[in-house]
This record gives C-alpha cells, sequence and structure tokens, in this order.
C-alpha cells in the first residue's frame, strides 16, 4: 500500500485542511519543505501513529492509499495499514532515553564454553610464538644492517676511488648505485670483470688525465685577387674626356691644388678676386680650369677614392687574422699546427703585398688621372687561392685536435666504467653471502608469523562466534566516526545492549548533534531488519540533521540516500534549505530515470485573531529556480517590498519572519567576527538609527510565527510591513551596495524567466 493523499485533515495547525484538486497525489519519492511551525512534526507524529497502528483521539484525518482506498484516525488501530518507520523528534528521544543505551540490532551471538577455552588456550600459545617473531624479527634486523653497511662501505671506496673532474658521475655514487650493479652480476660475470693491477693502474692514470680544451676554427676574410685586379685593370684603363691643360695634366700636385682652389672660388665661396695674389680672376681662366675639371673627372675620382678605400679595408682584415697558439694543441699535432700556422701566416703576408700592389696601382691613377695606364704582372693561380688553402689546411688539424678531446672524455668514462665493474665483481662474493643471510631470516620470519597469525585467525574466528554481535557495535562505532567527522566516541556492547564511551569514559551527556546522528544510524540500522519490508514499507523521515553542522548534513544525506533508495515510499521533511536542496537534486536525478517524484511546501499564515493555520501544496517555482535560500528570502523581500496590490493586513504574517532571516545571514557574512544577536550586528551598519529603531521593532515582534503573541501586540503594526521590508533593503544597499545590485539583477533575471514561463 502507498499513501496517496491525506484527503482531510484537522489537527493541531491544520484548521481545516482539504486536499487541493490541483495538488499532485504523493509519489514513490516525496520531499515536503517546510519553515518550523508550518506543522512538519504534526504531519509526522500522524504517521507515525499508522506505524504503530494507534488510533487517533484529537482532530480529524483520513488518509487516502493506493487512489482508492480511504481509512480515518480513528480506525488506525483496526485497519489495514502498510508497514511504516518514521525518524523524528520523538524517535530520538526515545532511542536514547533509555537507561541501558541502544538496544543490540543484531543478537547473533553464541555463548560456548568450549569455545572460550580453546581460546584461552591459544592466547597462552600466541605469547610464545610472539617472543619468537621478536626474536625472529632482530635476527633479521641485524643480517640487513650488516649487509646494508657493507653496501654503503664499498659505495664510499669506489666514490673516492673514481671522483674526477673529468667524469662527475660519481659524485653522488652511494649504496644504491652499487647494489644495483653488484646484484646484476654473477659468479662468470664477475671474473671476467676483474682486472690485474697492471691494468687498474693504467685505467687510474687514464682517468686522471688532463683533456685539453676544444678550439675554434680560424676564420679568414675571403680574398678574391683575380677579381680584385681585374677591376684595378678596368678603372685605371679608363679615360676623362676633358679640356685638359697641359701644365696640369704634367703636374698632378699642381692639379690638386687648382681643383681645390677652384671649389674655393665657386658656389657659396663665388668671388672674382683671386683669394691667393687678389687679382682679378679672368672669366676666360675659369671657363678653362673649369672644363679641365668637368663632372667626369670628378666622378672618376671618387671611383678611385671608394675602391682605394675597399683595398684598404681588405688589407686590414687580412692584417688581423690570428692563429691559435701552438702550445693549445696536443703534443702529437704541435708540429702539425706549427707547419700550418706558418703556411697561414705567409698565405696573408702575400696575400697583402698583392693588395698593396694594387693600392699603389689605383693611387697612381689617381696622381695621374690624364697619364696612360700601366699594366701590372699578373700573379699567378698558385698563390691567388694559397691563402684559403692554407686556411683548410690549419682548420684540418684543429679539427683532429677536438676530436681527439672528445675521445678523450669518452676514454676517462670507459676507465671509469671498467674499474667501477671490476671493484663492485671483487666484493660480489662477500654480498651474496651477506645476502643469503638475509633471505635465510626473512624466510624464518615469515614462518613464525605464519603460524602467529594462524592462531591469531583462529581466536578471531572463535570469538565471532561467542560474541557475534560485536560486529553491529564496531560498525556503528566506523559509521558514528564517519557521521561526525571525530572518533570520540565509540560503541561498546554491555550485556544486551551498548554503551557509549568519550575518549573511555562513559558518556553522561549527549549534544543535540549527537543524539541525532546516532539516532538517525541506529534508525537506517533498523530499516534492514528482517521485520521491515523496506522495498514495500512507508520510510518517514523529519529533519534528520536538526543541531548537526554542515559536514555531518552531507554525511546524514549521504547515508539516507544508500538505506533508502529502495523504500517502496519515501517522505522526507525538512526546514534546513541545504538539505532540502540535497534531497531536491536526488530527486530530480531519480525523475530522469523514469522515478515517480513529488516536492510538495507547508505554508504557515496567522490570522487577524492571533491563531495560524498550515497548508500542503505545491513548491513554490522559487525553490526550484534559486539554489540558496538566502537568494530565496531576498526575492521575497523584494518582491513583497515593490508590491501595489495589498489590501488586507492578514497578508503580512509571515513576512517579518522571512525578513529577519534575509537580514541575519546578511550580517553574518558581512560580519562573520561577530556573534550575538540581531541588534549587535546590526548595531555595526553605518544606517539611518531611526529606520534601524523600526526595523528592529517589526521583526522582534512577528518574526516567529510559532510564538504565542502578546496581547499587548498591536497587530497594526503589521501596517508598517511594507516601509520595514524597504528598510531591511535600502540597509542592504548602503552596507554593501555591490552585493545588493548583484542580488537585484540575480531576481530580476529569475522574475523574468518567470514571465517567459508563463
Amino acid at each position: 500500500m502507498k499513501l496517496t493523499r491525506i484527503a482531510k485533515l484537522k489537527l493541531r495547525v491544520f484548521r481545516d485542511f482539504i486536499w487541493p484538486k490541483d495538488l499532485h497525489p504523493f509519489a514513490r519519492f516525496n520531499l515536503i519543505y517546510g519553515w518550523n511551525g508550518s506543522g512538519k512534526t504534526t504531519l509526522a507524529w500522524l504517521l507515525s501513529l499508522v506505524e504503530k497502528q494507534t488510533a487517533l483521539i484529537e482532530g480529524e484525518v483520513e488518509l487516502e492509499f493506493d487512489g482508492t482506498t480511504k481509512i480515518k484516525g480513528s480506525s488506525f488501530a483496526s485497519a489495514g495499514l502498510p508497514q511504516v518507520r518514521v525518524f523524528n523528534r520523538d524517535f530520538v528521544n526515545a532511542t536514547l532515553s533509555q537507561t541501558s543505551g541502544i538496544a543490540p540490532i543484531y543478537f547473533l551471538g553464541k555463548d560456548s564454553i568450549e569455545k572460550q577455552a580453546q581460546v584461552d588456550e591459544l592466547k597462552k600459545g600466541l605469547a610464545d610464538i610472539k617472543a619468537e617473531v621478536g626474536k625472529a624479527e632482530a635476527t633479521k634486523r641485524s643480517a640487513e644492517k650488516e649487509l646494508d653497511d657493507f653496501c654503503v662501505g664499498k659505495a664510499k671506496l669506489i666514490k673516492e676511488l673514481l671522483t674526477t673532474a673529468n667524469n662527475p658521475s660519481y659524485n653522488n655514487y652511494d649504496k644504491r648505485n652499487f647494489r644495483r650493479a653488484v646484484e646484476a652480476l654473477d659468479a662468470q660475470g664477475a671474473a671476467a670483470a676483474m682486472l690485474t693491477d697492471e691494468e687498474k693502474a693504467r685505467l687510474r692514470s687514464q682517468k686522471d688525465a688532463q683533456p685539453k680544451p676544444t678550439i675554434d676554427k680560424v676564420a679568414a676574410p675571403s680574398v678574391d685577387l683575380d677579381a680584385l685586379t681585374r677591376e684595378v685593370d678596368a678603372l685605371v684603363s679608363r679615360s676623362v674626356v676633358a679640356q685638359t691643360l697641359d701644365e696640369l695634366t704634367r703636374n698632378s700636385r699642381l692639379a690638386a691644388w687648382v681643383q681645390e682652389g677652384l671649389l674655393l672660388h665657386s658656389g657659396e665661396h663665388a668671388s672674382d678676386t683671386c683669394r691667393f695674389c687678389l687679382q682679378p680672376l679672368q672669366a676666360s681662366r675659369r671657363a678653362a680650369l673649369e672644363a679641365h675639371f668637368n663632372d667626369a673627372f670628378a666622378r672618376f675620382q671618387q671611383d678611385l677614392a671608394g675602391f682605394l678605400k675597399k683595398l684598404e679595408s681588405i688589407k686590414q682584415k687580412l692584417g688581423a687574422v690570428s692563429v691559435p697558439d701552438v702550445s693549445r694543441f696536443y703534443e702529437a699535432l704541435a708540429a702539425d699546427a706549427s707547419s700550418a700556422s706558418q703556411k697561414v701566416s705567409s698565405a696573408c703576408a702575400e696575400a697583402q703585398t698583392a693588395i698593396e700592389a694594387l693600392i699603389a696601382r689605383v693611387e697612381a691613377k689617381r696622381d695621374q688621372p690624364f697619364a696612360p695606364a700601366v699594366t701590372a704582372a699578373t700573379a699567378s693561380g698558385s698563390s691567388r687561392s694559397s691563402l684559403a688553402d692554407t686556411v683548410t689546411e690549419f682548420n684540418a688539424v684543429i679539427e683532429n685536435h677536438n676530436q681527439i678531446s672528445a675521445q678523450f672524455k669518452a676514454s676517462v668514462d670507459e676507465a671509469c666504467k671498467k674499474l667501477e665493474a671490476s671493484y663492485v665483481a671483487e666484493a660480489q662474493a662477500e654480498f651474496a653471502q651477506r645476502s643469503v643471510a638475509v633471505k635465510t631470516a626473512t624466510a624464518a620470519l615469515e614462518t613464525v608469523n605464519k603460524r602467529y597469525a594462524d592462531v591469531q585467525a583462529k581466536i578471531e574466528e572463535l570469538e565471532r562466534d561467542i560474541l557475534e554481535h560485536r560486529r553491529a557495535a564496531d560498525e556503528l562505532t566506523a559509521e558514528l566516526r564517519a557521521y561526525l567527522g571525530r572518533d570520540e566516541l565509540r560503541f561498546e556492547t554491555k550485556g544486551t545492549g551498548y554503551a557509549l564511551t568519550r575518549n573511555g569514559e562513559y558518556v553522561q551527556h549527549l549534544s543535540e548533534g549527537e543524539r541525532t546522528a546516532i539516532a538517525f544510524l541506529y534508525f537506517l540500522k533498523s530499516l534492514q531488519d528482517k521485520s521491515f519490508d523496506l522495498k514495500n514499507g512507508i520510510v518517514v523521515i523529519d529533519d534528520p540533521v536538526s543541531s548537526l553542522d554542515d559536514n555531518a548534513l552531507f554525511s546524514a544525506f549521504g547515508y539516507m540516500k544508500e538505506r533508502t533508495k529502495e523504500a517502496g515510499q519515501l517522505f522526507i521533511f525538512t526546514h534546513n534549505f541545504s538539505f532540502f536542496r540535497l534531497v531536491k537534486n536526488w530527486f530530480l536525478y531519480l525523475s530522469k530515470y523514469g522515478e515517480s517524484v513529488q516536492c510538495f511546501q507547508l505554508r504557515s499564515r496567522r490570522h487577524t485573531d492571533g491563531s495560524r493555520s498550515s497548508e500542503l501544496g505545491r513548491l513554490d517555482p522559487l525553490l526550484k529556480k534559486f539554489e540558496s535560500e538566502y537568494q530565496y528570502l531576498f526575492k521575497r523581500v523584494h518582491t513583497e517590498a515593490n508590491r501595489d496590490d495589498i489590501e488586507e493586513l492578514e497578508h503580512h504574517y509571515g513576512l517579518p519572519n522571512v525578513a529577519r532571516r534575509l537580514l541575519e545571514a546578511f550580517l553574518a557574512f558581512r560580519f562573520p567576527e561577530m556573534s550575538g544577536d540581531l541588534y549587535r550586528r546590526l548595531d555595526r551598519v553605518p544606517f539611518d538609527n531611526a529606520k534601524k529603531t523600526r526595523i528592529l521593532r517589526l521583526l522582534n515582534t512577528y518574526s516567529h510565527v510559532d510564538a504565542i503573541p502578546d496581547p499587548g501586540h498591536d497587530l497594526s503594526l503589521l501596517s508598517e510591513t511594507q516601509p520595514v521590508l524597504r528598510d531591511v533593503l535600502e540597509l542592504m544597499e548602503t552596507a554593501d551596495k555591490d552585493h545588493y545590485v548583484g542580488l537585484v539583477k540575480a531576481v530580476t533575471r529569475s522574475s523574468a524567466g518567470e514571465q517567459g514561463e508563463a
């Protein structure tokens, strides 16, 4: 049987409840959310009567099962009702109020005198075996230490013998390196690796030798004398078309002097008077000189000057050629290096001489531009190519030197490896002997440990048969440790029940969170009893996270989810928004796979006569949209503060409680270092004192819906609800404007989404 509806209910805060026609029936998985005072306790208590099959003697109720069968509360004792298990505050009190502690979940222990005698006898023998284990462990530790000391000593010796500047790989040589090397050797390999004293001396000398550094190759300038000669021939063979003056053609020094003087009497220096003799400068004479020194002549002189500069640069580069000193080469290459060096120097000198000859020819042409060119003697092809050839020859000697240096390092490495292999091989026999001692001691320890383990296992097996119910105590201790995040509380078997200890001392008082945790774990265990058919029964859970911190809250949800997922029908009541969100998301996940799930909300409201009533209805869409109760509360306050369609005072009941919870949450985040009542935190906010007083007055008077109203309270104070709500919003904006603006944007988007869905 499954509960379909509460057809009608007149009990406590449910003044005259009738199941709404548009409200969906209960599903297999049901989540009911409501704040304190909204009727959750009443509904859970009502269903506990179904569990106990006890008739309702106060009020009226009619429950509908399987969509057709209706049973009144007065018939609970005689009607055929489904199996129900209810967790609520009454269950917590009943579970932990027994003087003998929590009753055992399982009664499977056996009290066998014969098996207890066997246990006592085995424990006596176990003490003797334990002493043997201690001796075997000491023997094994001693053998391992001797082997370890041996490896340390040999590794230290090898490190000292092989550490060299030429091969830094042995700087960190330790027992691990030695052990890997010696374990890789067998007797045959050790014999092959051993060296004679002469061989070891030669290898030690080789590893300690000092290699010479590598030498950079010579880079000589590229000089093509043939090309340069051809350029000079072409340049000096050029003729200049001009009206030449014989006295200037014959005397180059005079020509240069006159050309410079002409420039000093032209352009910005123009003058009709000779600046040297102060005589008039005749126009005919100026014209004759300008004809002699025309533009072609000037360009030709520039070409000569540029080429002379090029030749001078090549000459300087040849003079800068440097070859490494012969002393830097290995002795075997000294002769070749000396010979090649001399050839390079000679070739550079020859090239410089050739360049100087070319420079002389160009200078002669420059000085006698109108004189016939003199043909130069052509240098032989061998002399022209000798510089490049000699540099190549010298670089070949350098290459040989560098190859020897590289091979020298490899030979040092090889020498070190051969020496290491020899030293390791010499220690192989003793290492093998000590290793055998360790293996023998290890095998002996394993044998005695196995005897100890076999006897211990037999004792444990017998003890499990004697007190099988100890498993339940151990399981509860482990679950409580995971549930609360600490292990100070432990269950111990005591008679037919359990005793609770805290740090070894019997517990006299438990916190509300600890009481709830222990009772809820016990409740979830009880769902596995053979007397309860979980798959066809109804499970009701009312606020299992009361007084628990966040860590325990997640643990409670995890345990509840695992132990109740197979329930025939499940009801979960809660006022804790974080727990509500966890369950809601779980149910939404189940619905995706075809499970029947529904969410409800209990709403409470006060009436003008001071009484209040509760109703069960659909879950507020805002609770589905928001993942935070804080955003939901802000949405409510923001909406109600800006409404203009409220005519009845009754509408304001409940809003002070909403505003108080919003303000408390905001101030707790705003001033996390403070603790205490709302007044102390509110006093920290720089805000209009009159408005703060009005806020406190309304919230302190009407924020507790489960309190009995003071007859002295003026109900007309509720008319100030909307202005006070606006004061609350203004205070939040003043204290943290960015936060407030972000909340407004969030609720605005939510409202837009609701209109779109509508």
